[in-house]
């Protein structure tokens, strides 16, 4: 048996979550973690990620999914909005990453600083991101006040970058077409892929579900066979 010893690092977190929190940084820290794992952790950390921008708005996303509201639910109507009306604009808008890697990063490594602890290396933050893509996959797109679902999110991959990628439809000359757009993306640091295509067009999973699994402090994700 053996015990954490606390300091008076933990200004807003009381002594039991202070202790799930040390648990979850060092085997960040150690790699020794998987998608369930961090999932934990960002329910853990919700109220004190507050003042932190992206690791609020993802924190109630993986939390709340279809039914997240705040910065997440404007960035997702926007995508809507710009995608319904691809054949009436002449030069339609972008659709950006909801968050940047940078974005990723600085605001879980702000949050590790303000309770007292170390930033964390990139390679670790290369996880969250992962676990981030894979944790948000099946959330549906839902549009209006009777919450029609009008599209959903799935994992992409290609031999460079993995991806979270949402999936609606347009009409186009009479005829609905389907139409993918990056939501978030990360380094493939994980899987060889083989590119289907000179462009390394993404293999994109609507019909399976990924997984990350941690197998010996690596990250694994359980693709089919492609």
């Amino acid at each position: 048996m053996f015990f954490y010893v606390f300091s008076s690092r933990f200004t807003t977190l009381d002594r039991k979550k202070s202790q799930l929190f040390n648990y979850y940084y060092h085997k960040f820290e150690a790699r020794d973690f998987d998608e369930k794992d961090f999932y934990s952790f960002l329910v853990l950390v919700g109220e004190e990620a507050q003042e932190i921008e992206a690791v609020q708005a993802l924190a109630h996303f993986i939390v709340h999914r279809e039914n997240s509201i705040g910065y997440v639910e404007e960035y997702l109507d926007m995508c809507k909005e710009i995608i319904t009306n691809l054949e009436k604009t002449e030069k339609p808008r972008k659709i950006e990453h909801l968050f940047s890697f940078k974005e990723m990063r600085n605001g879980f490594n702000a949050l590790f600083l303000k309770l007292g602890y170390r930033k964390l290396p990139a390679d670790v933050m290369n996880d969250f991101m992962l676990c981030l893509i894979s944790l948000l996959q099946d959330v549906k797109l839902l549009s209006g006040s009777a919450r029609r679902e009008v599209g959903h999110l799935s994992f992409a991959a290609s031999s460079k970058e993995l991806f979270l990628m949402g999936n609606m439809k347009t009409l186009s000359k009479g005829r609905y077409i389907p139409v993918t757009f990056p939501i978030l993306s990360v380094q493939n640091i994980y899987e060889k892929i083989t590119p289907q295509d000179d462009q390394d067009t993404p293999y994109l999973f609507n019909g399976e579900i990924m997984e990350t699994v941690n197998i010996d402090g690596k990250l694994m994700i359980t693709f089919p066979n492609i």
